[in-house]
């Protein structure tokens, strides 16, 4: 066993598994505190049912974490010599190999994450009341994700494995299409990849319709339409959002949304997420976004050779897309508060720009209806919502409304 194996290990294990979990214990520990004192803006029965969901949730992710860190083992030590030794036995051509290699290690993860979202659907949600998912539905949805990374997977990883291979400076060219491919992502998802999972629906309210055009008219925005997705087929929570890019833009409403928040309500949430819209904040998170792509890219792309051996991996196009596959979770971890940060910026500016087109009143009132129909536990620990958080809580986003708490 190599230093640099060991080495590699200890940086996963110690730079990402242990602190994610630490974060967890300190989440938990923080919520059974909390649950010890009075309910804040939810019923004395939901405040407690918030937090226990919220704390097996916890251990759910903690459990998780450990797995993720027995594979890395796994993987590094002779996971990915067998998978690479399988790959080479399917077809003669090389790029069938590397992408059958590449996909065989992502579908592979897949599937062993997949009894913790079995457990967290059919148990941990059925348990609490969030979810109305059929096994026929679930296993259903499961395919199709597994599908679209099949059909997908296969035509990126053949992109960037072809550029690794034929570019000296690989790291830069793959960045700049990876990005565009995030960006194309966007565009497409709004009308091709959302409408495999639910029913879309043109909202047939003719006040709300005209109501909410007036708030996008108000706001320079223009959509292709206003549709109403079927969430609560699948649980009970709310949500609305404005989807796409360019002209595949579109205003998307949860069924379960109309069902629970006024009309004046649902104006100030989208409100609110106009004011997403007015200050550019998707083209920024998309700026951010490709800072971190940049960096991992950056990374990999100088890595010593010695470290593919370590590996048990050739130093080609499927060996450094997956190692690049495979550290991208610590990469990801430590940027998360960089991420967190600027989001929640974004977040009260929105508050405030929907607050302009409703009122705070309005605005503060939906919110709590949110959290108690979401049965969200309205607190955490600081250093939970420093890696985590991109909304700011709650508590701290109806202080800048005047919410009287």
């Amino acid at each position: 066993m190599s230093d640099l194996f060991i080495l590699l290990v200890c940086l996963f294990l110690c730079g990402y598994i242990l602190p994610s979990i630490i974060l967890s214990i300190l989440q938990m520990n923080h919520i059974n505190k909390e649950l010890k004192k009075p309910a804040i803006l939810l019923e004395s029965d939901d405040y407690i049912q918030a937090g226990e969901y919220s704390i097996a949730s916890l251990k759910l992710s903690i459990a998780q974490k450990i797995l993720e860190g027995i594979m890395f083992v796994f993987w590094v030590s002779v996971g990915f010599t067998w998978l690479q030794g399988l790959s080479v036995e399917i077809n003669n051509n090389h790029y069938i190999q590397s992408i059958a290699f590449v996909l065989s290690y992502i579908i592979i993860s897949d599937i062993i994450q997949f009894p913790f979202a079995f457990y967290e659907t059919f148990k941990l949600d059925k348990k609490y009341g969030f979810t109305h998912q059929t096994l026929g539905l679930f296993l259903s949805d499961t395919f199709k994700k597994l599908l679209i990374t099949f059909v997908l997977g296969s035509l990126i990883a053949f992109l960037l494995i072809f550029i690794i291979e034929q570019f000296e400076h690989w790291w830069i060219v793959g960045f700049f299409t990876l990005l565009c491919v995030v960006i194309l992502a966007n565009l497409i998802y709004p009308t091709i990849i959302a409408p495999m999972f639910n029913k879309f629906t043109p909202l047939d309210d003719e006040n709300l319709k005209a109501r909410i055009e007036s708030l996008m008219n108000k706001s320079g925005f223009k959509s292709n339409g206003i549709f109403v997705i079927d969430a609560s087929r699948r649980d009970e929570r709310l949500n609305a959002y404005f989807g796409g890019l360019g002209k595949s833009k579109r205003v998307v409403l949860f069924d379960t949304l109309l069902d629970k928040i006024s009309s004046d309500g649902l104006i100030a949430i989208l409100g609110h997420e106009l004011g997403h819209f007015k200050h550019k904040d998707l083209l920024k998170n998309i700026g951010i976004m490709a800072f971190v792509l940049f960096i991992l890219f950056f990374v990999v792309g100088h890595l010593p050779v010695a470290l593919f051996d370590t590996l048990g991996i050739d130093y080609d196009g499927a060996g450094v897309l997956v190692t690049l596959i495979l550290i991208a979770p610590i990469i990801s971890f430590w940027f998360m508060p960089l991420i967190g940060y600027f989001s929640r910026r974004a977040e009260y500016a929105a508050d405030e720009y929907g607050a302009s087109l409703s009122s705070k009143h309005c605005l503060a009132n939906a919110l709590v209806r949110l959290v108690n129909e979401n049965k969200s536990f309205p607190s955490s620990h600081p250093a939970y919502i420093f890696f985590y958080y991109t909304h700011p809580p709650l508590l701290q986003r109806l202080k800048a409304l005047d919410y009287d708490i």
